[in-house]
């Protein structure tokens, strides 16, 4: 199978499955999808713990478990304590953690990869810990279900998308970014492009969100959520150069590891969120 069909493949079975978690699965919060959240905030820690190790050298002693923790508190405070900042004193917690495990084993090293073993565990507790957290927060938002719904297809449009775009017009604009040859100007250009055009159709035909998303919005909307899943496709790509590997992992057929899969949803879900709760408020 080629690589476009084994994208075109991942994309069917994922859009689907969250299709059902989130529509038919709302129950408790949307329950299901935050322990969706715990394990795939799990793995990415692992694969992401994986490559920095391997860049740096070095041991980092916080458990990709313990990054889990990160969205399992996010639907916690959601769920049942709204007024309480769970998240961020997990956070606190987790750094404490850390800081008292390198003062017990960094001696091995005479201290020497202090600075670099803090830097990668705060790295995992920020990516993927904190950012996936905002995937949970959009359930908080007016309509969550069909929220969630938009922001899945805009990630998923821009990335199907800039692939047939740069595969059949960017021959010729590659290596726009030295972090990722591959990527090309027509691929950008064809991702943001489609993926505010499914923002503005989704604002106008689907119920719940057409009332509130005029078109204009729909059109920041789907710009602001396109640039930054391009910036976590190209951030994960300079973590994989570091580590000099082609993919995070080989979890997923066509596109490698789990990070490799949810890195543009990792860095657009703030901005989504961010988005999306100031035309609400507006």
């Amino acid at each position: 199978m080629t690589s476009m069909g084994k994208r075109l493949l991942t994309t069917i079975i994922t859009l689907p499955t969250l299709f059902i978690i989130v529509f038919l699965l709302p129950q408790y919060s949307y329950l299901a999808l935050s322990l969706l959240a715990v394990l795939t905030a799990t793995y990415g820690a692992k694969e992401l713990k994986g490559l920095y190790e391997k860049a740096e050298g070095t041991t980092l002693h916080l458990s990709p478990w313990a990054i889990g923790l990160l969205p399992l508190a996010q639907w916690f405070e959601i769920a049942f304590v709204p007024n309480l900042p769970l998240v961020d004193l997990t956070v606190v917690l987790l750094a404490l953690f850390f800081f008292s495990a390198e003062l017990r084993n960094g001696n091995k090293d005479e201290f020497s990869k202090s600075l670099s073993r803090i830097g990668g565990e705060s790295l995992l507790i920020l990516y993927p810990g904190i950012l996936i957290t905002f995937i949970l927060r959009i359930t908080t938002l007016p309509h969550p279900s069909v929220s969630l719904i938009l922001f899945f297809l805009l990630v998923f449009g821009n990335d199907i998308f800039a692939f047939i775009f740069g595969m059949s017009l960017g021959r010729k604009n590659k290596g726009i970014m030295k972090v990722s040859p591959n990527k090309s100007l027509a691929g950008f250009i064809g991702g943001t492009f489609s993926a505010m055009v499914l923002a503005v159709l989704y604002c106008l035909f689907v119920p719940g969100i057409k009332e509130d998303i005029p078109i204009l919005m729909a059109v920041v909307l789907g710009l602001a959520t396109s640039l930054a899943a391009n910036i976590g496709d190209l951030i994960e790509s300079a973590f994989k150069r570091s580590a000099k590997v082609k993919d995070s992992g080989s979890l997923i057929p066509g596109r490698g590891g789990l990070l490799d899969s949810i890195d543009s949803m990792l860095a657009s879900a703030p901005i989504y969120w961010l988005f999306l709760t100031l035309f609400y408020i507006a």
